[in-house]
């Protein structure tokens, strides 16, 4: 900013304005209200200057990001917007398979993520390969399963617990609501 006759440096260049809320950002200083932060939670999404607040969080090579780093990304988002499992992100506050909903996933809805369900329980609802993943109604179990035994991959995988008389529940009795 020194340097700028304007004395706004804006996205590495001498401006006359700061960035609105919605335009194109790379630092808070080229926002007007400071707060410059990722549309969504994807390593193809834009830097924005956010509406309101933003949440800061890691984000790792691993996922496709460029690098592991902590990366800030605007709250708030719409209904829709990628969030990755961070329901803070979310105006809804309910981040649900990856995208921000108007509710998390009820008792025996499908799933693929805790954080998906209003218990932030996801487990498969019988010892099967055949079984689906299911928000728990309380907890669940974790055990290893091998691919020996039909399973995908060896893993450890979670269960839901409390399960009725009737449902498969391989070697453990830990799944069963009669144990």
């Amino acid at each position: 900013d020194a340097i700028c006759a304007s004395s706004l440096c804006v996205e590495g260049a001498c401006a006359e304005s700061k960035q609105s809320i919605g335009e194109s950002c790379i630092l808070d200083n080229d926002c007007s209200n400071n707060k410059c932060g990722f549309d969504a939670f994807s390593s193809d999404a834009s830097g924005v200057c956010c509406e309101g607040g933003y949440y800061s969080m890691f984000t790792f090579s691993t996922d496709g990001w460029p690098t592991t780093d902590i990366r800030k990304f605007c709250q708030d988002r719409p209904i829709g917007t990628l969030c990755g499992v961070t329901d803070a992100i979310c105006a809804s506050s309910a981040c649900v398979e990856g995208a921000c909903a108007e509710a998390k996933r009820s008792i025996g809805e499908s799933c693929t993520f805790d954080n998906s369900c209003s218990t932030n329980k996801c487990g498969y609802n019988s010892y099967s390969t055949d079984a689906s993943a299911v928000c728990c109604e309380r907890d669940y179990y974790s055990m290893f399963t091998f691919s020996t035994d039909g399973w995908p991959t060896t893993d450890i995988r979670k269960f839901c617990q409390d399960r009725p008389i009737g449902t498969l529940c391989g070697v453990t009795d830990a799944i069963c609501a009669s144990s």
